[in-house]
């Protein structure tokens, strides 16, 4: 098999996008509600699942100075849930989208929503009509570096992207971003270390017992077992990046004006997503297999476990354009 040149290489591949989001997506689209929103909420005590979601897709808009804007992009629109909202709510002109499932792409065309536009497409591809005012992009710089573990490439694509956005942007235009972030420390210390170790100075695990460094090392395995399962199993070729890499890859292109870091989050979306889930088990053998439900509803325990002991977590940020 040949290798991908690094010039060429776009992050994940469409046969894994379909997989993800085409076909297992015909099950999870029953956890997700009405608005098809598939990224983290933004809560509060009193929401429902549906209201944090408008919250989040509210505050990036807010964020990216895009209400009343012409031209606005969404990198990684899904089934188009903000693209609607810029339109609907902020009265943005033209929202465009793009993603790379034909899926998505197709079903947001059905919609026939006023100003919305769809795009199948990676957004390495994007040529844009005219420049644009804003730019959000929600879960999205996961796939952009596949799953390569070589933090050197993975700022190089990231980077890739912020260049990209510098050149589609007017003079002065923000970028509003959300991602799945690995601890600060990165994945292999979030993988490995034990959850106090990560909430503690760097140097907790000295003077730890025999019988807690094993302890450790099991779970450090598993850990890793339930990683690589969620890398075969439902979402091959993605990578969390680290907030270290994202700053780092926006150097010279974007300033960093503000960002946020909501804990609990992730853990309140997943719980509410699981709860759906599990009750539309049996739908979703019908649609997809019992074995790839069973995958899914796998993986979304570990990543509620992952939230809730630290292990990754969600950082939204807003850069404007230098």
């Amino acid at each position: 098999m040949r290798r991908r040149s690094r010039r060429t290489y776009k992050g994940t591949s469409p046969e894994a996008i379909v997989r993800q989001y085409d076909y297992l997506g015909t099950f999870y689209r029953l956890a997700l509600g009405p608005d098809l929103v598939f990224s983290y909420a933004m809560w509060h005590d009193d929401d429902t699942l549906e209201s944090a979601q408008v919250r989040k897709l509210d505050y990036h808009v807010d964020a990216a100075r895009a209400g009343g804007a012409q031209r606005v992009l969404d990198v990684g629109c899904g089934w188009g849930s903000l693209l609607r909202r810029l339109v609907e709510a902020h009265q943005v002109e033209h929202a465009v989208g793009v993603t790379m499932s034909p899926g998505q792409a197709a079903w947001i065309r059905e919609q026939r929503w006023p100003g919305c536009e769809a795009r199948a497409e990676n957004w390495y591809d994007h040529q844009p009509d005219a420049p644009y005012d804003a730019i959000i992009a929600i879960a999205a710089i996961e796939h952009f570096a596949g799953s390569t573990l070589f933090k050197a490439r993975r700022v190089a694509r990231y980077r890739e992207f912020f260049e990209r956005c510098h050149a589609w942007l007017r003079p002065g235009g923000r970028l509003s971003l959300q991602a799945n972030t690995w601890h600060d420390r990165g994945w292999v210390a979030a993988m490995l270390l034990p959850s106090e170790a990560l909430a503690g100075p760097s140097d907790q695990l000295g003077g730890r017992s025999g019988k807690h460094v094993a302890e450790a090392a099991s779970g450090g395995l598993r850990n890793l077992r339930e990683g690589l399962h969620a890398s075969r199993k439902v979402f091959p070729e993605m990578f969390l990046p680290t907030r270290a890499e994202i700053v780092q890859a926006s150097r010279g292109t974007f300033g960093l004006i503000d960002e946020r870091r909501d804990p609990d989050d992730g853990a309140r979306t997943i719980h509410a997503w699981l709860e759906r889930l599990e009750a539309n088990r049996d739908r979703g053998s019908r649609l997809v297999g019992a074995n790839a439900v069973s995958d899914l509803i796998r993986e979304q325990r570990t990543s509620l476990r992952f939230q809730q002991e630290r292990r990754i977590g969600v950082i939204r940020m807003t850069f404007e354009r230098r």
